[in-house]
């Protein structure tokens, strides 16, 4: 991938991190996508890359989406992009990954991010995701971290994840970093 959307040059980061989130079963009120589209505006994001939509959904599952701008019909595929965030006063730059869970070949799709994530030199990968659960609004939200990376339990005070079952892609992106 050695260069931008836009055709320039990969720049280069400052021990960046990525953080991924993808709308679907484990993006509940599309708080994970919501907020990684949040960073991307506060921080001004420039677009990175996009991958290929033929090669991982399903449109009938997820289908394009026709919009009007400009007095011109534009259509937009279900995909996922990625961007590039310096954050103000930060001293790592921020690759954030935001999508649609793909609806075929996860593992490919998997090997294309994490192969991208290499490429820039990304050395901590953050996935978002959200679930249902029966929260009173008048009550603070629960936020659960966790780790398989027995240093960042240690310094973040948290655990290995005890879940056991159905997984969405980022289950398997976790599995594949």
């Amino acid at each position: 991938m050695s260069e931008l959307q836009d055709g320039s040059s990969l720049p280069t980061l400052r021990d960046p991190v990525m953080l991924a989130a993808f709308e679907g079963w484990n993006d509940a009120g599309e708080a994970a996508s919501g907020a990684v589209a949040h960073l991307q505006h506060v921080w001004q994001a420039t677009p990175l890359t996009e991958f290929d939509p033929e090669a991982y959904h399903d449109f009938q599952v997820n289908r394009p989406v026709v919009s009007i701008e400009d007095g011109r019909r534009r259509l937009t595929w279900p995909t996922t992009r990625g961007y590039i965030a310096t954050p103000p006063g930060a001293e790592r730059d921020v690759v954030l990954v935001r999508g649609i869970e793909p609806s075929m070949r996860w593992r490919a799709f998997v090997a294309e991010l994490l192969g991208i994530a290499e490429e820039l030199g990304v050395s901590t990968l953050i996935t978002l995701a959200a679930l249902l659960a029966d929260v009173p609004h008048t009550r603070p939200i629960p936020v659960t971290g966790t780790s398989e990376d027995e240093g960042l339990q240690e310094r973040l005070g948290v655990e290995a994840s005890p879940y056991e079952g159905s997984t969405g892609i980022v289950g398997v992106l976790q599995e594949g970093a």
